[in-house]
């Protein structure tokens, strides 16, 4: 192996591409001959220089981005939140006497508790969602559910006789508080104006709104 496939083999070497018996050689000749040595000095040095190299100065911006920040603010919609609480207190007092007296119409005593539980399970995820309003989209799919199923089986037993329309009238809290979770979701069925999508202010005083509410 001349001088020329040695210096072949060290530049491989340095990539990771040289073979064992390769570099054995290699270093065989290295002991022999220095003009070979002084090229792997020099080509160590080089690679040394562009593989390891100081990092870039980058300028600490956090205490200027904590400064700036603001709350988190509804603008338009201040009354949704509210609105959506006095609905949660409305279902639970609405549900407190078949969840604890066990006296709801038409119903046993049994059957009048799980029908107020759950109802005051709904009143607690509507108050949860007034108070958390950025956890209401993930409430959406659980309650438009069982608003929907509620609406059409009172429809049904209304439509049949079997209960007084204005009996069912306990449903509307329900309806209510399903539309208010929606609007304060942001679902895209609602116009743009009445989204309940939360402001920010630049440090020069701009409203502008953040990237996850862009459509």
């Amino acid at each position: 192996m001349d001088c020329d496939d040695v210096r072949d083999v060290l530049s491989a070497r340095l990539d990771g591409e040289a073979h064992a018996d390769e570099t054995a050689v290699a270093d065989q000749h290295l002991a022999t001959c220095a003009e070979c040595r002084t090229f792997a000095e020099r080509l160590a040095a080089v690679d040394r220089n562009v593989r390891v190299r100081s990092a870039e100065a980058v300028p600490d911006l956090v205490a200027r981005v904590v400064s700036s920040a603001r709350p988190a603010r509804s603008g338009r919609v201040d009354w949704l939140r509210p609105a959506l609480a006095w609905v949660a207190v409305v279902m639970l007092v609405q549900s407190a006497p078949a969840l604890v007296l066990g006296d709801a119409a038409g119903a046993n005593p049994h059957m009048a508790r799980h029908l107020g539980a759950f109802g005051a399970a709904l009143a607690i995820g509507f108050a949860y969602a007034a108070w958390r309003p950025h956890r209401a989209s993930g409430l959406l799919p659980f309650t438009g559910a069982l608003v929907a199923t509620t609406i059409v089986s009172a429809i049904t037993d209304s439509a049949h006789g079997g209960v007084r329309p204005l009996a069912e009238g306990a449903h509307v809290a329900e309806l209510a508080g399903l539309v208010l979770l929606w609007m304060i979701a942001g679902s895209p069925g609602w116009p743009r104006h009445v989204r309940a999508v939360r402001s920010w202010r630049s440090p020069d005083g701009r409203s502008v709104r953040p990237p996850s509410a862009t459509t």
